[in-house]
């Protein structure tokens, strides 16, 4: 998110790190989506934010959503950047499962990495990022948090939302983000044909410009 914020120009942009990522790695973090959207719910309110808009990327958008859904009175917009479907996926699911098993291990995470990716050359740094996740977290998630569903409570979701998609996403069903979108009262989708599930690294300029494009439709309707 701090390539996207580089291009959010006029706005206070907050960016936080993922819990039991990088500098939030002692917050708690289970790797299930209500627990860490309570983490994420006290930083912000830490931070002095009342009344905000909210963006995630990948698992911060389904943190996101569980935020927005939990605190409806605070979140004035949602923004899901690739974000992981509401309804979850199985314990099948090649790619989840591939990452799961290759916790902490540098050369296979990198690989993993670049077969995400669109332009690997962009995506590099990833891999450090991957190994300051806590274990807990990681396993939490990978193998418990994403096979949960929020889809069912998707219809009494309040909040203005926007999904911006990647059509090059071999990470996440696009599909099952459109019926999401589908699901949700009001709910608008952007798919940016040529991205990839880290657009946010490969492409910040894009994501900004239609995050931008989104809020400013909310302030002249």
């Amino acid at each position: 998110m701090t390539g996207i914020a580089r291009h959010l120009g006029g706005l206070r942009v907050l960016v936080f790190d993922l819990p039991g990522h990088g500098g939030s790695r002692n917050a708690p973090a289970d790797g299930m989506l209500p627990s860490l959207a309570a983490t994420l719910h006290d930083a912000i309110k830490e931070a002095g934010a009342d009344g905000y808009h909210l963006a995630g990327c990948s698992l911060g958008g389904a943190i996101a959503l569980r935020l927005a859904l939990d605190h409806p009175d605070q979140v004035r917009a949602l923004i899901g950047i690739v974000p992981w479907n509401a309804a979850g996926t199985t314990a099948e699911d090649e790619v989840i499962a591939g990452f799961d098993a290759v916790y902490g291990d540098a050369e296979a995470l990198a690989q993993g990495v670049a077969a995400i990716s669109v332009d690997p050359s962009k995506t590099s740094r990833l891999t450090d990022s991957m190994l300051t996740v806590t274990e807990e977290m990681w396993h939490g998630w990978l193998a418990g948090g994403a096979l949960t569903s929020q889809a069912d409570e998707l219809p009494g979701l309040r909040v203005p939302t926007c999904y911006i998609l990647g059509g090059k996403d071999v990470v996440v069903d696009q599909a099952k983000q459109l019926d999401d979108v589908r699901r949700i009262p009001g709910g608008r989708a952007v798919l940016l044909s040529e991205l990839g599930h880290l657009c946010g690294l490969e492409r910040p300029d894009l994501v900004a410009n239609e995050m931008t494009a989104f809020l400013n439709s909310l302030d002249t309707t």
